[in-house]
């Protein structure tokens, strides 16, 4: 099956004949001499072009049909984007414009992308300014961090996450996480979840490359709230297992203990077992799971599974998925069930031959099985 018909719901269709004809709708009204004519003239390479590369092609003929003087050209997108009629990811040529085009003229730019971010998101826009001039930029987002608009506070800390998802890393907080602490600890108490959760994905960018900071810093928030009210403690926790969540996955003790959870509990595996051990993709990988606590007090248990999954060259690569979390009375039992889709995703590849799963308890192994997958 061609790749046209395979991917015709694709999001990259989205950008379109249809919305370069709004787009342009749009700028005459606020630009009268924006040549229509030329800019949908661009939608006729859109077809054969990738989502990313659509993007950019929408950026350049924005570039080229706006006025030549930047601040002018800004002036119509930034009126264009406050009649709220572009929502989304119709706005992510307007960004790319911004970032590309705007980056020598800092201060007028990032303002821009505070509009940006309330129709979208501006966080892959602001990171080559970061990249630029991180002091200034960074004071600049420490200012949003502080306003009343929650998208421009989530802006803050997901714009300067030092791997975000589609946008460039920012090398600079990889190596020194340090630079973003003044925005994170701004946030912790955000009264929006929407913010907070921000901050938890910002603080598990960090926990890749720099575990024990993180840990250092929560254990700090922790302290504060204890002292700010029972409404911050909660905060901080949620902000403290969301955060951790690849180190819990990993059972890193530190993380585990943060959220009081014991490395290695006193749990035996009385059972586990595989529904159906040969699998077609599209399947269910079916499997029961028979914990009992050995201790003769109750526990606070985090179970997960490990899926190894074949690669190319025959060895295995494992992913870690949370199964359920939960308190363990002494000397109590529970049986878990779980059925995992065994579907095709965009970021894995799968291949035929024996896989394994195993158990994993408060960070520790207690067993497993293999099983197989047929393509």
């Amino acid at each position: 099956m061609s790749e046209s018909v395979e991917n015709q719901n694709a999001f990259k269709h989205a950008f379109n004949h249809a919305l370069l004809q709004d787009i342009a709708n749009l700028i005459a009204q606020h630009y009268p001499a924006f040549n229509v004519d030329a800019f949908l003239k661009k939608a006729e390479k859109l077809d054969k072009l990738e989502m990313k590369a659509r993007v950019q092609t929408i950026r350049d003929a924005l570039a080229a049909e706006l006025p030549q003087d930047y601040p002018a050209a800004l002036g119509v997108v930034v009126s264009v984007l406050k009649e709220n009629k572009l929502r989304g990811f119709a706005v992510w040529p307007f960004a790319e414009f911004i970032q590309v085009y705007g980056l020598d003229q800092p201060e007028i730019s990032l303002e821009a992308l505070k509009v940006v971010t309330v129709c979208f998101t501006a966080e892959w826009a602001v990171r080559p300014f970061i990249k630029q001039d991180p002091d200034a930029t960074m004071r600049f987002l420490l200012k949003c961090a502080q306003d009343e608009s929650v998208d421009l506070r989530r802006w803050a800390s997901e714009g300067t996450r030092p791997r975000v998802p589609w946008g460039e890393k920012l090398h600079l907080f990889i190596k020194d996480p340090a630079g973003t602490r003044a925005i994170l600890d701004a946030l912790k108490f955000d009264p929006e979840l929407y913010v907070r959760k921000s901050v938890a994905n910002h603080l598990n960018d960090i926990t890749k490359d720099h575990p024990d900071y993180v840990i250092q810093l929560l254990q700090s928030w922790q302290q504060q709230a204890k002292q700010s009210g029972s409404e911050e403690v909660k905060k901080v926790a949620w902000i403290t297992r969301h955060s951790l969540r690849t180190l819990i996955k990993n059972g890193h003790p530190d993380a585990l203990a943060l959220i009081g959870v014991q490395h290695g509990a006193d749990v035996a595996l009385d059972a586990f077992s595989i529904r159906q051990k040969a699998i077609a993709l599209g399947g269910n990988l079916e499997f029961k799971v028979s914990l009992r606590s050995t201790s003769d007090a109750p526990q606070n248990i985090v179970v997960d599974y490990v899926l190894h999954f074949m690669k190319a060259n025959g060895s295995t690569a494992p992913k870690v998925f949370k199964l359920r979390a939960f308190e363990l009375p002494a000397g109590g039992s529970v049986t878990i069930e779980k059925k995992h889709a065994v579907k095709k995703i965009t970021t894995r590849q799968y291949y035929s031959g024996v896989q394994q799963i195993e158990i994993q308890v408060n960070g520790k192994v207690l067993g497993g099985d293999e099983w197989a997958l047929d393509l």
